[in-house]
């Protein structure tokens, strides 16, 4: 049966009203951020320049790339089928944190099933604790000239491992604060990578573009293309969540 034109208009009015709704975009951007993350740019040439690699590695450091990025993939779509009971039988999911999740899906799948998605789950946010707090000692390593890298020893290196532990620390003292809203820290956190991004990703087609720096190995125009769509697509991600953000009714929402 086909919808008179008021249903229709009606239909579209919804479905704007629901894309442009600003928990909406909270979400996307959120989702977002990630998956595009500033701080794995600098985590990547830091690690690249630790391992002591040369430019002869740089096609396997592309397959380890892209083999990383199919796992994670993998990995996220896993967690979104895994959960799918929850939703299947009406479970409501908006204030779990921590351990609920897992908790919730042991009616479903057994004990089994819930530790196997609470370990999955543990594994991912180990190693994003380790490569987030790393990529910060790299930083700080890199702006301030002090040695950084993982073979220096606790004598030489100890501003590197400090700042490497003082990251992990207030993250877990952080999770640890009770009562504290795990859920929206995670997704603001998520938000500002995406808004963070966009800059970080000129300067680095900018220096990959230098052929005085970069020789052969500089960019070229297909992969310059994907660089450049994937700045504009996050920008303009970041502007419409300004705009729902600052005039939630400006959109339809």
């Amino acid at each position: 049966m086909k919808l008179a034109p008021p249903e229709r208009g009606r239909c579209s009015v919804v479905t704007q009203a629901v894309f442009f709704h600003p928990v909406f975009v909270l979400l996307v951007m959120s989702n977002i951020g990630a998956t595009v993350t500033p701080w794995m740019l600098f985590f990547q040439q830091s690690a690249f320049v630790d391992k002591g690699l040369t430019p002869a590695d740089i096609r396997h450091g592309r397959l380890d790339t892209a083999l990383g990025a199919v796992l994670a993939a993998v990995a996220a779509i896993a967690t979104v089928i895994a959960t799918t009971p929850l939703f299947l039988h009406h479970v409501d999911a908006s204030n779990f944190q921590g351990a609920d999740f897992a908790q919730a899906l042991v009616p479903f799948v057994g004990n089994l099933g819930a530790t196997l998605f609470a370990i999955g789950i543990f594994e991912a946010g180990l190693v994003a604790a380790l490569t987030i707090s790393l990529s910060s000692a790299y930083a700080y390593g890199e702006v301030t000239g002090r040695p950084h890298s993982m073979n220096s020893s606790l004598r030489e290196g100890w501003p590197f491992y400090a700042v490497l532990v003082a990251a992990a620390g207030i993250a877990a003292a952080l999770v640890l604060i009770p009562n504290a809203p795990l859920v929206f820290i995670v997704l603001i956190v998520n938000v500002i990578a995406t808004l963070a991004m966009p800059p970080a990703i000129v300067f680095l087609l900018l220096l990959v573009n230098d052929r005085e720096i970069m020789g052969e190995h500089a960019n070229r125009g297909l992969t310059n293309f994907f660089g450049v769509t994937v700045t504009i697509l996050l920008a303009l991600a970041g502007i419409i969540f300004g705009i729902t953000t600052v005039f939630p009714h400006l959109l339809g929402s």
